[in-house]
């Protein structure tokens, strides 16, 4: 089972990674999402891939500096996964995969309500160009505690106690049947690095 520790650190290299990639140049970008009329919920798919060259490395610090082809450099430092890094040098060129997934739906009152985690990590063998999977997957449930129909909002209440209102799809019609389902809300995110030699 994955600790909150290494979920963070997952979710942080996947975040870290989308975030340089409105700098650096993404090779391809795609965006989905799935809903069927009228049922609350559905599935919202964000996969990105970000082509880069190493422009700079602290082999001490375990940073690198990668830079597009427009010239726009971001910084990162690896992972201790990344057990190749000493293989990594400037001009090399590095293949990034980002994938996140939302699904939300409801569930049933009396179904289980523990929020989970799951990840995986993954490295390149040693002695290889440094290479690497990072996998991780968060679900959180939280129930409908309330629901506006003029203004199409849920109040959620989340299972430390939190409650957040949430917009509705004008598509689903809000009723009292919905009250105390759980909502389940599921982030995936899946992060593949390949390194190929200058």
């Amino acid at each position: 089972m994955l600790t909150i520790k290494n979920l963070g650190f997952l979710l942080l290299n996947a975040s870290l990674l989308t975030a340089c990639s409105s700098q650096m140049q993404t090779g391809d970008a795609r965006n989905t999402q799935v809903t069927q009329e009228g049922v609350p919920g559905g599935v919202a798919t964000q996969v990105e891939e970000i082509n880069a060259v190493v422009s700079a490395i602290n082999y001490a610090t375990s940073s690198v500096t990668l830079e597009d082809a427009q010239g726009h450099q971001s910084s990162f430092t690896a992972s201790p996964e990344m057990i190749n890094f000493p293989q990594l040098k400037v001009g090399d060129k590095v293949n990034a995969t980002v994938v996140l997934e939302q699904m939300v739906y409801l569930r049933d009152a009396g179904a289980a309500s523990t929020d989970s985690a799951a990840g995986v990590i993954a490295a390149a063998p040693a002695g290889t160009k440094p290479g690497m999977l990072v996998a991780d997957s968060v679900e959180i449930v939280a129930v409908v505690k309330a629901i506006d129909t003029t203004l199409q909002t849920a109040t959620l209440e989340f299972t430390d106690g939190t409650r957040k209102t949430v917009k509705v799809r004008p598509d689903v019609q809000l009723k009292t049947e919905h009250l105390n389902r759980q909502v389940v809300i599921r982030l995936s995110s899946a992060l593949a690095i390949r390194v190929e030699a200058q």
